[in-house]
């Protein structure tokens, strides 16, 4: 083996002029010309998803008209722009349905819905009380299935009395 093969060698073939040659410097005379493609016929399109085909659509324009003008917005706009003068003429399905995006976007000013928090189960209260037995805390106590016991939901002061 030579040291030619692991130099970059010169490439006269470019009118005369020398440009290096090796990898990721292909020959100049076979280098893709400018706009053209590596791949020209691409990849194929293949099934498009439901929310890809739902994005096209409802982005597609068309043109409306308002009084005496007419412009061009978006399928989505339109839709909405019905729906609100549908819900301003009376229509009961088309408030119901503009409250419904409302509250979903956040522009109601309504707090958001309180968490609701589920009472502790027994496999809770075992792992509770496993957590304490094995960190040597001092609200170590046996823990009933119905709660009496309970170190976790027991006042300040049933803890001072039971200590």
């Amino acid at each position: 083996m030579s040291n030619e093969s692991n130099q970059t060698k010169l490439s006269s073939t470019n009118g005369g002029a020398n440009s290096p040659v090796g990898y990721g410097r292909p020959p100049v005379h076979t280098r893709f010309k400018p706009g053209q493609s590596g791949n020209p016929r691409g990849r194929r399109k293949g099934q498009r998803n439901v929310h890809t085909v739902v994005d096209e659509v409802l982005s597609q324009r068309i043109t409306i008209r308002e009084r005496n003008r007419t412009r061009s917005v978006t399928k989505l706009e339109a839709v909405i722009v019905t729906m609100v003068n549908a819900a301003l003429k009376g229509d009961a399905k088309a408030q119901a349905a503009l409250m419904a995006v409302m509250r979903s976007l956040g522009m109601t000013g309504e707090p958001p819905p309180a968490t609701t928090t589920e009472p502790f189960t027994a496999d809770d209260q075992s792992l509770i009380a496993d957590y304490f037995r094995r960190h040597g805390s001092a609200l170590q106590q046996s823990t009933d299935i119905d709660g009496k016991n309970d170190p976790v939901n027991a006042t300040r002061s049933e803890r001072k009395t039971k200590s």
